[in-house]
């Protein structure tokens, strides 16, 4: 058994929901390991989903975000770019999923950027930003991040 891509999201979330900031791994021999989320998250992109501002992270390919819900939630998160990033030159897609990999929601566009307002049940789920230029071309100060806000309902 291998643990990679969307599946690394799913047993990050539910390891961060028990056991915290750990990711299970099967190394060439068979035997499981544990890594930090900060291994992972360098290695696959999978980082937690923090309420408040996120890391700043570099818009290229595909960042995902994990997260669980314990009560019915209202979720809202906004994406945001440097000053250095012109919001015509860059396309940011936010895709919500839950722990069986259906998409629950898609944020909606808002210039280059996206905002997702969304209802949750308790459970586990993963954010998948994907981030392009449209010129080709990424200088090293083209970053975004997400404000997230969880209130109870």
């Amino acid at each position: 058994m291998t643990i990679s891509g969307k599946g690394v999201a799913l047993v990050t979330a539910l390891l961060l929901g028990g056991m915290g900031n750990v990711v299970a791994n099967e190394n060439a021999n068979g035997a499981v390991t544990l890594d930090p989320i900060s291994v992972v998250a360098e290695r696959d992109g999978v980082l937690p989903l923090p309420e408040g501002p996120s890391q700043h992270q570099r818009i290229m390919g595909i960042d995902r975000y994990v997260f669980d819900i314990e009560e019915p939630t209202r979720m809202q998160v906004r994406t945001h770019l440097w000053s250095a990033t012109s919001p015509n030159k860059v396309i940011l897609r936010g895709t919500l999923y839950d722990e069986n990999d259906n998409i629950i929601a898609r944020g909606s566009r808002l210039g280059g950027r996206f905002t997702l307002d969304q209802a949750l049940n308790p459970g586990f789920y993963m954010l998948e930003v994907s981030g392009k230029f449209l010129s080709g071309t990424q200088r090293g100060s083209q970053r975004y991040y997400l404000t997230t806000r969880m209130d109870a309902i």
